[in-house]
């Protein structure tokens, strides 16, 4: 295990004291597993206003029975790596929400959900990791509604930061990258206000607290390009990555770098393959995605990786619109809420039309 090797001696003590037993049975051979196809669930995500945990349940998912494809289970840092040495908690989050795609596909064998995992980090980062990478970072975090709200960061660009982190990945891999319902993992690497690694907010109140603790373009730049090699554990399943515009900030206001984004892109293919899934989290229709999205999306389209998207608004007023213009730049797979009215609001009959544009869609 590369990472280990590195880490501080504490780590070494959560190698030997934490690693998981009782791994599922291997898949048959180390070949990728498919893709995601079709519309996915986004997950319960009324958690994260709150910084509270995950409600993997399914009780949404059921009230549209058979008329999704995927689900993304959803897990905090802080509640999978509680202490430095205490490993993976037994029956986590993640533990929960696989138990209950199982029981949703025994009841719906002709219509079985896959799975894409997603493990907050930024503001659900343990309290130990925060410690040991720095300290905790005061910030006050704006979301695109104009609400501001007192947070907590560790040092996501610190190199003993991205060492946990990557242990981590070491862990998860071990436990769930042969279970044939993971089919990707959600990069959230460097991830500080939101689950993207290339988001940050530029508000005074969220950047400064952060330069001054020592964020410059280049050790974010250096985070980011480390992706790929905190991925590497896992083997068989796809890790997707969401991207934006880098935004560079020694400047002292952000400035648009679409540039290394695509670079990023470029590295991603060369190094990963067919294990590199490109997304973006912003998807609306044409005239609502601005100029520097759309050159990120055609890039993605020209990749030939596998296109993924996420709705930008809960409910997009004109959905068949959003999806057709995923469609067109080589999405397979959309998620969609399924909180703050997402896809509990849409008719079945639409459901299943979205869904067969994606999974007919050929990428191309």
């Amino acid at each position: 295990m590369p990472y280990v090797r590195a880490l501080l001696p504490v780590l070494l003590a959560v190698v030997l004291a934490g690693w998981p037993s009782d791994p599922p049975v291997r898949l048959a051979s180390d070949a990728v597993k498919e893709p995601l196809r079709g519309l996915i669930s986004m997950g319960a995500y009324r958690f994260a206003p709150v910084l509270g945990e995950p409600d993997n349940s399914l009780d949404t998912v059921r009230s549209k029975n058979g008329l999704l494809q995927g689900i993304v289970i959803l897990a905090s840092w802080r509640s999978l790596e509680p202490t430095a040495t205490s490993g993976l908690a037994d029956n986590n989050e993640l533990d929960q929400g696989l138990a209950a795609v199982r029981k949703y596909n025994q009841d719906n064998p002709k219509a079985p959900l896959a799975v894409k995992i997603r493990v907050w980090g930024g503001f659900w980062a343990p309290d130990w990791v925060m410690e040991d990478s720095g300290g905790k970072i005061a910030v006050v975090h704006t979301n695109g509604q104009g609400k501001s709200k007192d947070r907590t960061l560790g040092h996501v660009w610190d190199d003993r930061y991205r060492l946990h982190w990557a242990h981590l990945q070491e862990l998860l891999a071990a436990k769930y990258d042969a279970d044939p319902l993971v089919h990707e993992v959600a990069v959230t690497s460097c991830m500080m206000f939101t689950a993207e690694p290339f988001s940050i907010d530029t508000h005074p109140g969220a950047l400064d607290p952060l330069r001054k603790a020592g964020m410059t373009d280049a050790n974010y730049k250096a985070c980011l390009n480390r992706i790929v090699d905190d991925y590497a554990p896992w083997k068989t399943t796809r890790f997707e990555t969401p991207l934006n515009p880098f935004k560079s900030t020694d400047s002292g206001k952000p400035v648009h770098d679409v540039q290394f984004t695509l670079a990023w892109m470029d590295d991603c293919r060369k190094r990963a393959g067919d294990r590199c899934v490109f997304d973006n989290h912003d998807l609306d229709v044409p005239a609502k995605v601005n100029k520097d999205l759309q050159t990120i999306y055609a890039a993605m389209k020209k990749s030939g990786a596998e296109v993924e998207f996420q709705t930008g608004p809960a409910s997009p007023p004109d959905l068949e619109g959003v999806i057709a213009y995923g469609v067109e730049m080589g999405a397979t797979s959309i998620e969609l809420y399924q909180d703050y009215g997402g896809f509990t609001q849409v008719p079945d009959a639409d459901l299943r039309r979205y869904s067969a544009m994606l999974i007919n869609n050929t990428g191309q």
